[in-house]
């Protein structure tokens, strides 16, 4: 057992980790509501984080590495499993009392985490080292699995509309328009440096390590920016439900498999293991608000994405004192 002055300095260290992050939402959702930034701001701050930083953290972090210590397949397998697991629980859970557009809402909202903007920060001050190598296996999970996954439901689910395409028309364009993100070229083109052993120049290296720096801050103040105007109006007992499954059952599906796997001799490295945590625990990314819209469920996904970020300062101090 450890002793209360152990705890309280676990206590204060979890706080210095969180503290930051939520205060710095806080100040984007208070200097929009005050009017100091407008929606149009906040789309310029969005795209130079989704385009520009992020994308410039990704490639340096894994262009300066070797292919053997970027490539982590266990991780992968482990994080998949994760996600497809509170993906399945919304789809059987929604099946019973929702539509298909809604349910496949759910199972988006449900395993889809804010990995670019909230779980970078928190990378970046829990394992920083390690920091740009989980950000890029996380999205290589998200880009190839658990997005399209989504996005194959939605279409699914509007199979019956006049869109002008054919169902298979409109999935291809869904997987084209994923390749092409800023995102996933960093990654493919990072793979291609680590896997020629290619080393970037240290001007060049610095310049994308410059590039990266600026996405943490920008990142966290846009989310708390775009939750002004957000409401509980809607149908608040299926996106709190929603909200459990994302903060809860995938935490739990982690820990589960972890454990399962590591009786089959699959462990991952401590700041993997880590980062595996706090993903379970991020709340859902904003982007699934802006799939959702096209399919008229934007509300629902709004609602709900509102509930499990505000819940995951719970679920994230939760998981940061177990990993530390």
């Amino acid at each position: 057992m450890k002793e209360p002055e152990e705890k309280l300095a676990d206590f204060v260290t979890i706080l210095g980790i969180t503290f930051p992050i939520f205060a710095l939402i806080a100040l984007g959702f208070t200097l929009v509501s005050k009017g100091v930034f407008n929606r149009a701001a906040l789309d310029v701050f969005s795209f130079w984080v989704m385009n520009i930083a992020l994308p410039s953290l990704i490639f340096a972090a894994i262009a300066s590495r070797s292919i053997s210590t970027v490539f982590h397949p266990n991780y992968l397998i482990l994080y998949a499993g994760t996600a497809l697991i509170p993906m399945a629980v919304a789809f059987l859970w929604f099946s019973r009392q929702s539509d298909p557009l809604r349910r496949a809402v759910a199972v988006m909202v449900s395993a889809c985490p804010n990995t670019g903007f909230i779980g970078s920060s928190i990378f970046l001050l829990v394992i920083p080292e390690q920091a740009g190598v989980a950000l890029a296996l996380n999205l290589l999970v998200e880009n190839i699995l658990l997005v399209p996954l989504s996005l194959v439901l939605f279409e699914l689910a509007r199979n019956g509309e006049d869109t002008g395409h054919t169902l298979r028309q409109r999935l291809m364009q869904v997987f084209i328009g994923l390749a092409r993100r800023p995102l996933m070229i960093a990654i493919v083109m990072g793979l291609v440096f680590s896997a020629l052993g290619a080393p970037l120049p240290e001007a060049g290296l610095q310049f994308f390590k410059l590039l990266g720096a600026s996405a943490p801050a920008i990142a966290l103040f846009v989310i708390g920016g775009s939750l002004v105007g957000q409401s509980f109006d809607g149908n608040l007992p299926l996106a709190a439900q929603l909200g459990m499954i994302k903060l809860a059952v995938m935490p739990l599906a982690a820990i589960g498999l972890i454990l399962l796997f590591g009786q089959f001799g699959v462990e991952l490295e401590p700041d993997l293991f880590k980062a595996l945590l706090i993903t379970s625990a991020l709340p859902t990314m904003a982007l699934a608000a802006v799939f959702a819209q096209e399919v008229g469920r934007g509300t629902f996904a709004s609602l709900a994405i509102l509930l499990n970020t505000l819940g995951a300062f719970i679920s994230l101090n939760l998981v940061l004192y177990f990993v530390l």
